[in-house]
């Protein structure tokens, strides 16, 4: 059967349908269909909707489409296809409720459901099929002299589909009962791959007592020669004479030798490698004869080449959440080093805020109110981007914050920053930056470190000025001093102080938002006063953007002089 819609009966409201799966780890997914289409596959790109994490799951796998009558599959041109209830998708199939979209080498399967469903029973139900089919493929490859229930016990791909009951620790005791019981050796063990070598992973005796690391004492060159061509060694009743004059083998007295390669596709790579190797051998001929031990033992050694597999990816899975643990733990960290509220200052509204784009950035702002009562305000942007430029934004804050609190001239408290950030970091690790201090009257100083310009909306003229960089980076050069440049701010003025993320956002096509449209906003915004202001310079990078990832961190310090106090001296009214 082609996959050429079918009749649909007694079909549910469109808004109800949903794709629902289990994850490697158990945890059960539901996808609301409220579009027009939508990409399953492996790629973490934008026109992926639906992340699948297996390994045989193409970048772009299938679609899922909303027709006249219901949704339907088709597959976009995957390596290992896509199925639904077990028969290929050659071009379109319209779905039904309860349907099955089955994905890759080994079956990946996600619901389709649009009305009331028990999900569990359909995962239990969709198991024990294709638990059936395992056993219905396998049963004639297996010795004629073995009972139904023997040959159920050495199939492994059952457990490898229940993906949710995994565990290393369950699978390769079962791979090793079962190649013992297949071949009748006496021992066997599992070496898995760790960085260029293999070592021991699990080992077992005939009688099913666990055989430790100490005990596997082998041939080593018989696992050197399959590591080296890839290729299975069969020595079922007798052994070559290259391995029968080993020292260990004729200390061991063995007899037979079958070693086997686990190849597997690793959890960061697209084509299968070596993964493991399985061991027996034995003091006695084994009980395979030579027409059968491809079939069985091949077999076998792939289904154990599944399993090292989703060991593999388990631990990618595993360490993945120990990482995103950390990034969260870092992100709460860095935030707690910024302002947790914003100062209130006579005559002034402030507002300010940072966005990482990744869990943590190399961004920073602060505010110090130091006691001549003057406000003082930084806004740093690191070189880098992630924990590298986070560790170098939280030395230079904390630097910052403990001279300025203490007193010291922002000036000199720069040249001290550049001094020790040239002796204690790497060359490459600098920062841009723009310091200001200001009185209630709006008089005061600023000095911007090879950062992006500041503008200073005027509200007497509407016109935007610029205040540019006026000295080097900080952290590049050991020799230079920090000079101020002055400011003044009059009533209804507002400075505007960024990273460069903010006119660097990009849309999906690569340009950027820019400082001209940066500045017209500004000019057109700011008379509202500094939170609409703030509001629509974020507004305005969301709707350029138009969901396209954030490249760089956006920090912004947007500070208003309220109208009706005292004009700075020396200025007209």
């Amino acid at each position: 059967m082609n996959g050429a819609p079918s009749p649909r009966k007694n079909k549910a409201p469109l808004q109800s349908a949903r794709l629902q799966w289990r994850d490697m780890g158990g945890q059960e997914h539901v996808f609301a269909l409220g579009g027009q289409e939508v990409v399953l596959g492996r790629g973490k790109d934008s026109e992926t909707e639906i992340l699948l994490d297996n390994l045989y799951i193409s970048r772009r796998h299938a679609r899922v489409i909303r027709t006249d009558e219901g949704y339907a599959v088709s597959d976009l041109g995957s390596a290992f296809g896509t199925f639904v209830n077990e028969e290929p998708v050659e071009q379109q199939r319209l779905l039904r409720s309860g349907d099955r979209i089955v994905m890759g080498k080994d079956h990946f399967t996600v619901f389709y459901f649009d009305g009331e469903a028990d999900f569990s029973a359909a995962v239990l139900e969709a198991t024990t099929e294709r638990l059936e089919k395992s056993i219905s493929d396998l049963a004639t490859r297996l010795p004629a002299g073995l009972s139904d229930l023997e040959k159920i016990s050495f199939l492994l791909d059952f457990q490898y589909q229940w993906g949710q009951a995994f565990t290393p620790e369950k699978m390769f005791p079962q791979i090793l009962g079962s190649a013992l019981t297949i071949s009748g050796a006496e021992r066997g063990f599992i070496l898995v791959r760790k960085g260029d070598g293999f070592e021991y992973a699990a080992g077992m005796d005939r009688r099913g007592r666990e055989l430790g690391r100490r005990e596997f004492k082998g041939s080593r060159t018989v696992v050197a020669q399959v590591v080296a061509e890839g290729k299975p060694v069969f020595n079922f009743t007798g052994l070559e004479e290259k391995f029968a004059k080993q020292e260990s083998v004729v200390a061991m007295r063995l007899l037979a030798i079958a070693c086997l390669p686990l190849n597997g596709i690793p959890s960061r790579g697209d084509s299968p490698e070596l993964l493991g190797i399985l061991y027996l051998d034995s003091r006695q001929a084994m009980n395979l004869r030579k027409a059968l031990d491809e079939k069985i033992l091949a077999k076998l050694a792939e289904e154990a080449g599944h399993v090292l597999e989703q060991v593999e990816a388990l631990k990618t899975a595993q360490e993945r959440r120990k990482i995103e643990q950390e990034l969260t733990l870092a992100q709460e960290t860095q935030k707690s080093l910024l302002p947790r509220t914003l100062p209130e200052f006579e005559n002034y509204l402030l507002r300010a805020m940072s966005e990482p784009a990744r869990h943590v950035g190399g961004d920073l702002f602060d505010f110090v109110t130091p006691e001549s009562g003057n406000l003082l305000g930084v806004l740093a942007d690191v070189a880098g981007k992630g924990l590298p430029a986070a560790l170098l934004s939280s030395m230079i804050l904390g630097c910052l914050d403990m001279q300025l609190r203490g007193g010291t001239k922002p000036a000199d408290a720069l040249n001290q920053l550049n001094k020790y950030l040239c002796e204690k970091s790497a060359s490459n690790k600098f920062a841009t930056l723009f310091l200001f201090h200001i009185d209630p009257g709006g008089a005061g100083e600023y000095i911007s470190a090879g950062h992006d310009p500041a503008y200073v909306f005027r509200a007497a003229s509407g016109e935007i000025e610029e205040l540019p960089s006026n000295n080097l980076l900080v952290g590049a050069f050991e020799s230079i001093t920090y000079q101020a440049a002055p400011l003044a701010v009059g009533p209804g003025d507002v400075l505007v102080v960024y990273s460069d993320g903010l006119v660097e956002a990009e849309d999906a096509e690569g340009r950027m938002l820019g400082r001209d449209r940066v500045k017209e906003i500004i000019r057109i915004e700011a008379p509202q006063g500094a939170a609409h202001l703030e509001a629509k310079l974020l507004e305005a990078v969301a709707g350029f953007t138009r969901g396209h990832p954030q490249n760089d961190d956006i920090t912004l310090i947007v500070l208003e002089r309220t109208k009706g106090n005292h004009d700075l001296p020396g200025e007209a009214a």
